[in-house]
């Protein structure tokens, strides 16, 4: 199952990505000596890579600008946490850090429908820090 979903409309551009990489569908990516790989928890801008990208693939479809995801969060979500900005966590599988706040890659959204307390399914999330063209 992919770690997010993109809801509403996005652009995306194809970008190299560093040899032997593998991105599932739905997985969050960044930039590492100029080439895209799968996100960390450290990274400083994200794209959401709808498509993914298997090993020995060079090109990877990722998105431009705030895209507006739903995703899992590593704590449960509460009505306080709307309109948060957070950080990304994982690495096998990718989740909504939603109690650090130091990359602040992630914002919480904050709207009704941005999450259900005492639940960490279905948190909605924008790329807070996107990667840039």
């Amino acid at each position: 199952m992919a770690d997010f979903r993109a809801i509403g409309d996005y652009e995306t551009v194809l970008a190299t990505i560093a040899t032997g990489t593998v991105v599932e569908a739905g997985d969050l990516v960044e930039v590492d000596t100029g080439l895209i790989v799968k996100a960390t928890s450290t990274g400083a801008a994200l794209a959401y890579a709808p498509q993914g990208s298997a090993s020995g693939e060079t090109e990877i479809e990722i998105t431009k600008g705030n895209v507006e995801l739903i995703g899992t969060s590593d704590a449960a979500f509460a009505v306080t946490d709307k309109g948060i900005l957070c950080d990304l966590v994982g690495t096998t599988t990718l989740l909504i850090d939603i109690g650090a706040s130091s990359t602040d890659v992630l914002k919480v959204a904050a709207d009704i429908n941005a999450g259900t307390a005492t639940s960490a399914d279905d948190v909605k999330v924008f790329i807070n820090k996107p990667i840039t063209f």
